[in-house]
Order: C-alpha cells, then sequence, then structure tokens
C-alpha cells in the first residue's frame, strides 16, 4: 500500500470515527435538507498541528490492529504514533505495555521515558525497563528513567521498596561517576537500614543489600570519598572491616583518607602496610592510590623503583607485574619492560603485553622477534586481530614484512609442527599488506598443515581478497571451500553465501545467484542468507526482480521478533525498497518504508537521515526533518552524507548561511556531486556568485566522471543563469 492510499485510509478511518463518536450505531440517523459539506478551516493547521492529527489517526489504527490480535503491527502503529506527537502519553503507554507484552523491551525504552507522570499503574513496567537498561549497560537512561518516570529523588525512603531502588540508583549514578548523587542515595539507604522496622525491612533484603563480605560497604565508602564526604567514607570503611576483617584493606582505605586530606606521608606509611601484606585482594587500585601519592609528595619519578622492589617480594603478584611493566615501558626502559612482559606472557598474557613487545622489537628493527610475537599470537587466539593498531606498525614498515614473509616461508619448508604458526602469522601478515602471492603460498601451507582450522582459513583469506578488490581470486578461494568434504551443510551455506557475493563483484549475476540460491537452500530458515539473493540483483541494476525478493523477505520474516538477524535482514530489506523507490520517481512509497524502519527502530540515524533529506528535497515536513537529520548528525558527526541532509534543510528553511557552513564541512569530507551541487546553490543565495560557479563546475565534471550526464547539464543550466 503505498502512502498515499494510506493516507486516504487513515482520512476515512478518522471520519468514521468521527461519526460513530457523535452518532453511535444503535441511534436514529438524522435526516439533512442540504448535503454534507465539509468544514474548511479559517486558518491552515501549522505543521505542528498536522502531526499530532496524524498521531491520532495512527493510534486509532493501532487500536483496531490491537483490538484483531495483529500486535506487532499494533506495536508499530503506537510507535509511529508516537514519534508524529512526542508527547501522546497514550501511545507511551500503550507502546511500553505491549512492546513487554512481546517481550521486546529494546523498542520500548523511547516511549518508558516518555512517561514524565508516573502512574501506579506504569511503575511495575517502567521498573522493569529500568532493570533493562541496567543489563544493557545504558546506566544513564537507566538513572534518567528512575528519576524522571519513576519519580525517584534523593529523599528519605518510606517502603522497602524504596530502599532497594534507591541502592540501585546509588550503585548506578556511581557508574556513571556521578559520585555527589551517588553519595546522597547511599546516605538515605543507608540510614533506613540502620532502622530496618521503621522502613519494613526484612532481614533478608537487608542482608541481600549489604552483603556480609565488607564489599558492599567498601563501594559506599570509595563513593562517599570520591564525593569529598570524608567523614562518611571513615564510618562505611569502618564497617567494611567490621563485616570482614582484613588488614591490608583497612590500610588501603586509611591511605585513600590521607590522600585525600593531602597527608602524603602518612598515606604512604599506611601503603606500606597494605602491599606488605602480600595479598592482591585491592587489585590495581592500591598501586594507582601509590602512582597519586607519590605524586602528591612531588616523588613521581621514584615510582617505577618503588614498584620493582615490591615486585622482588611478590613476583607472584601478577597486576604488580602488569603495572610495573606498564609504567616501566612509559619510562621508557624497554630493556626492563621486555623481561617483565615476557615473564607475563608465560603465566598470564595479554594482549597488551603482546602488543608492547611487538612495539618494542619493531623500534630495535629485530624482526626475528617480531615473527615470535605474532606467532605465539596466532597461538593463542588464532588470528592476529588481538594486536590492534599495532599490527599496523608492522605492516607499513615493509623491512618487517619480507622478513615475517621469508620465516614464513622458510618454517612452510621445514614443516615441524612448531613452524605451523609461523607460517599462519606470516600468511595473514602478507594478506594485510597485500602481498597475496606470498599469501597464497603461505595459506595453502598454512592449511595442509592445519586441516582443523581450515575452513576458517579459507573464509579470512577470501574476504581479504574480496575487501581488496581480488574479486576473481577470492571466487577461487570461496569456491574452494564450498567444495571441501566433510563440511556441515551451515558452513558449505557460508562459503556460497559469500560466494555470491565475490561473483557478483567479479560480475558473474548468473553465477552469484546460482550461489545465493544455493545457500538458501541449505540454510533455508536464515533470513540473512535470503537477502543476499537480493542484493546481488539489486547490485546487478535488475531493481524490479531485487524488489521481489526484498518484499518476499519482509513478508517471511517479518514477524521473526527474536532473531537479530533476521531484524537486521529486515531492516537492510526496507531500506533498499525505499532507495528502489526513490530512483523510480515513487517518493510516498519511499517515505513509507523508512517509516516502518523508524516504527521498529526509531533512533536509526541512516533512516532517520534519509526520510529527514526525502521530506527536505521534497520540502515538506521541514521542521520534522530537520529534527531528525540533526538526530543522526549528533550521532555520526563525520558522516559526510549527514552534514549535506543537514545543509540542505537549512537551505530549505532560508538560513543560507549556516547551509554553506554545513554543506563545505560535507564537500570537505567527501565531494561527491550532489554535496557540491547543494553547496553552489547556497553560495548562490549568500550572493558568493565566484564560489558557486566554481562549485557548480566541479559538480558537473563529477556528474560526467560518474556518467550522469543529464545531471551534468542541469548543473551547467544553473552556472549559465548566474553569470
Amino acid at each position: 500500500m503505498s502512502l498515499r492510499s494510506l493516507s486516504r485510509a487513515n482520512l476515512r478511518l478518522a471520519t468514521s470515527i468521527l461519526v460513530l463518536a457523535v452518532f453511535p450505531l444503535w441511534a436514529e440517523q438524522p435526516q439533512f435538507e442540504d448535503p454534507l459539506e465539509f468544514l474548511q478551516p479559517r486558518q491552515t493547521p501549522t505543521e505542528l498541528e498536522q502531526d499530532r492529527a496524524q498521531a491520532l489517526v495512527f493510534y486509532g489504527m493501532a487500536r483496531e490492529a490491537e483490538a484483531r490480535g495483529a500486535s506487532s503491527d499494533a506495536l508499530r502503529l503506537f510507535q509511529r504514533a508516537l514519534r508524529y506527537d512526542p508527547s501522546c502519553i497514550a501511545a507511551a503507554r500503550a507502546t511500553l505495555q505491549l512492546a513487554i507484552q512481546l517481550q521486546r523491551p529494546d523498542r520500548a525504552v523511547d516511549a518508558s521515558l516518555r512517561i514524565s507522570d508516573c502512574q501506579e499503574e506504569d511503575r511495575l513496567a517502567l521498573r522493569y525497563m529500568a532493570l533493562y537498561l541496567t543489563r544493557q549497560g545504558d546506566w544513564e537512561k537507566a538513572v534518567d528513567l528512575y528519576e524522571r518516570t519513576l519519580g525517584i529523588s534523593p529523599r528519605e525512603p518510606t517502603s522497602e521498596e524504596d530502599v532497594v531502588m534507591m541502592m540501585e540508583m546509588a550503585r548506578l549514578c556511581r557508574l556513571i561517576e556521578d559520585n555527589e548523587k551517588a553519595a546522597k542515595y547511599f546516605k538515605l539507604a543507608l540510614k533506613a537500614l540502620d532502622s530496618p522496622r521503621k522502613h519494613n525491612i526484612s532481614p533478608k533484603v537487608k542482608s541481600d543489600l549489604l552483603g556480609d563480605d565488607g564489599a558492599t560497604y567498601q563501594l559506599i565508602g570509595s563513593c562517599f570519598l570520591a564525593a569529598g564526604d570524608l567523614q562518611a567514607a571513615e564510618e562505611a570503611f569502618k564497617k567494611a572491616d567490621e563485616a570482614a576483617p582484613s588488614a591490608a584493606r583497612a590500610a588501603f582505605n586509611a591511605a585513600a583518607i590521607h590522600r585525600h586530606q593531602g597527608r602524603f606521608d602518612e598515606a604512604l606509611k599506611q601503603l606500606g602496610v597494605c602491599f606488605g601484606t602480600q595479598t592482591e585482594e585491592m587489585g590495581l587500585a592500591a598501586f594507582l592510590l601509590l602512582e597519586k601519592t607519590l605524586e602528591g609528595l612531588g616523588r613521581g619519578a621514584e615510582l617505577v623503583g618503588y614498584l620493582a622492589a615490591l615486585h622482588e617480594k611478590q613476583p607472584e603478584n601478577k597486576v604488580l607485574g602488569h603495572f610495573l611493566a606498564q609504567k616501566t615501558f612509559e619510562a621508557r626502559q624497554y630493556d626492563r619492560a621486555e623481561q617483565l612482559y615476557a615473564a607475563l606472557i608465560d603465566k598470564s598474557p595479554t594482549s597488551t603485553a603482546y602488543q608492547r613487545l611487538l612495539e618494542i622489537y619493531l623500534d630495535r628493527t629485530d624482526y626475528g622477534r617480531v615473527a615470535e610475537v605474532l606467532a605465539a599470537v596466532v597461538v593463542k587466539t588464532g588470528s592476529l586481530d588481538a594486536l590492534g593498531e599495532s599490527l599496523e606498525r608492522v605492516t607499513e614498515s615493509a623491512e618487517a614484512v619480507d622478513a615475517v614473509i621469508s620465516r614464513g616461508e622458510e618454517a612452510a619448508t621445514r614443516g615441524d609442527e612448531a613452524d605451523h604458526s609461523q607460517t599462519l602469522a606470516a600468511a595473514l601478515i602478507a594478506l594485510a599488506a597485500e602481498r597475496f602471492e606470498s599469501a597464497e603460498t603461505l595459506m595453502k601451507s598454512a592449511i595442509a598443515s592445519s586441516p582443523d582450522r581450515a575452513e576458517n582459513l579459507l573464509l579470512i583469506w577470501g574476504l581479504d581478497l574480496m575487501s581488496a578488490d581480488c574479486s576473481q581470486d577470492a571466487v577461487r578461494v570461496f569456491q574452494d571451500g564450498a567444495e571441501r568434504e566433510g563440511i556441515s551443510d551451515d558452513q558449505r551455506a557460508v562459503f556460497h553465501y559469500y560466494l555470491a557475493a565475490a561473483l557478483e563483484l567479479d560480475g558473474q549475476t548468473d553465477a552469484a545467484l546460482q550461489a545465493a540460491r544455493e545457500a538458501v537452500r541449505l540454510k533455508e530458515d536464515s533470513a540473512l542468507f535470503h537477502v543476499r539473493v537480493a542484493w546481488v540483483l539489486y547490485h546487478a541494476d535488475r531493481k524490479a526482480e531485487a524488489a521481489g525478493e526484498y518484499r518476499a523477505v519482509i513478508d517471511r520474516f517479518d514477524r521473526d521478533d527474536k532473531s537479530e538477524s533476521s531484524r537486521s535482514a529486515v531492516r537492510q530489506a526496507r531500506m533498499v525498497l525505499s532507495t528502489i523507490c526513490v530512483t523510480q520517481h515513487r517518493i510516498e512509497e519511499a517515505v513509507e518504508w523508512l517509516e516502518q524502519v523508524l516504527d521498529e527502530f526509531p533512533d536509526d540515524s541512516g533512516a532517520l537521515n534519509d526520510l529527514g533529506y526525502l521530506w527536505a528535497d521534497e520540502n515538506q515536513h521541514i521542521e520534522r526533518a530537520h529534527r531528525m537529520i540533526q538526530q543522526a548528525v549528533e550521532s555520526e558527526p563525520d558522516n559526510a552524507a549527514y552534514r549535506d541532509s543537514l545543509g540542505w534543510v537549512l537551505y530549505r528553511k532560508g538560513r543560507y548561511q549556516e547551509a554553506v557552513s554545513e554543506l563545505a564541512k560535507a564537500a570537505e569530507m567527501e565531494p561527491d556531486p550532489v554535496v557540491l551541487d547543494h553547496l553552489g546553490d547556497a553560495y548562490a543565495k549568500t550572493n558568493q556568485v565566484d564560489k558557486a560557479r566554481v562549485t557548480w563546475e566541479r559538480a558537473a565534471a563529477e556528474f560526467e566522471a560518474a556518467g550522469k550526464p543529464d545531471e551534468a547539464a542541469r548543473v551547467r543550466e544553473k552556472m549559465a543563469g548566474n553569470k
């Protein structure tokens, strides 16, 4: 259904609702002497008024869908109503309840944050959402939900539930480093816990909240300390020690108090007591406190020596070992740092240890050791991803790459078990450095020596070739994988999935379709594989067939609410269908597909930008378009397309100077011909005619280079009219 027909349906529904409200079905129908005429408003409704009216229509449609049991459709329509009118609390409540009922709390986040006036019937659902946000690690929104929506604030609790929520709020505020607010919540909760009968707090709840190992009081004390309330911190630390006495913790807490008081000598003495217990109980916090204490004494240069002396007494303390190694490295004492990191790798290897060793050996141009580190990482993890940016330093050095490849080739000829990791590491480096001939030799050797890892290695190899635009070579690798004996249908489907992409990028559309359909046959229930068929057709510019396949994906998988891959595939299908409609000048349908994406993913920056741009380009819903595009830009400030959209909507609003600023940023990021064309228009509106002509000329040249002569001619017409 197109957006135009949908709008007509909305109008009919709104009219029928109005008629039924005024004249119930059982009432005698009135007779009129003259035919009915539509009322004509004296003033044209504002965009805000139109949005609110449309929101009511969507809300009514949602209630109708809900009544007939179409819960998923109802949820989308409730979300759309809320998007058109964020102040529609009825839509927010309906969205919240239905999303929880469908076990899709991710779709209720925005709605839950809209309910500022929490009613008794809202509390359970909103509490559920607050806990959901907490589990998701979205602590700031969880705090916002507790405070703004549930009406929680630092006040004296009146019930057991209040105390539980205040403890939760305190922990969340601590996590977002709002220590002052966290301290207020902790104080109120502790006061209530000291008088459990007064607040009807059961012994079990009190025990659950405070624990019996002192850890909760330790957390509370550190929060008070961070908030600058030393007296409260001392009291909490005392209770922690009473709950579970610990000499190391007591000394650490005393040192922390002294440091905050500026009594650095006393703090250092207490840290000595803490370290003298030869315990790892206080972990990294103790060594960070030592660093700050020495800095407070003006003796920061003594840190490495202090740690080294301590390490001699506690060589098995892993936290101390890693901290000492890091500080030694930062002090450029590379020989000592190498020894420390090498010892740590034998006991407790970490990615940081491998990265630091790699950097040390690269600085020394000790490429033999570089190869050894790479091989060790491959043994531990199966790839080189753990090395992060340090890996780039290897691939950027031609000498390092040559040396690693040479050692890998030598290891391949020996064929010993211990040499296999060096061969594989060299193969991965050759791929990363785009030394594809060497990579092929090394990869074949690695696969032959490690047949149990062959499928994974072939995928890595093929994907690296495809990302380097070596599609033909990638085809061969993926075909080898798909034809391997003994692999499962799921593994074979994955190879056909990637093979389809490589074939299409190589211009072999029919073969690509065959591979994509084979992947679907092998794994029929995967939305991702179905989308590959549609993508091949879309990439081959067979838009009508592609649209049919994308629609089929939506029809089949749209009800699959539980699978993230299905949701992603359906979202992708709607986004591409919108793009296809734009190219065919079916703007209303393009808008509707994007609306459907935003029904489910209201914060999707791509859909926000695309829909905002469509409306701006059509000079419709300009205020709403501006808000949407601004939200997209805030989520991805360095996205040139989003900046172009922002500039264009500002242009449509007549804010030409601001438009120039945004469009110039977009053109600097990515000199796309459309961006340049828009920038030229903005320059012209600000009477910068010379700049406009230069920019339009660049746009025309880019359009011609892209094979779009009609667009180039259109731009040059503007140039001719602006002499």
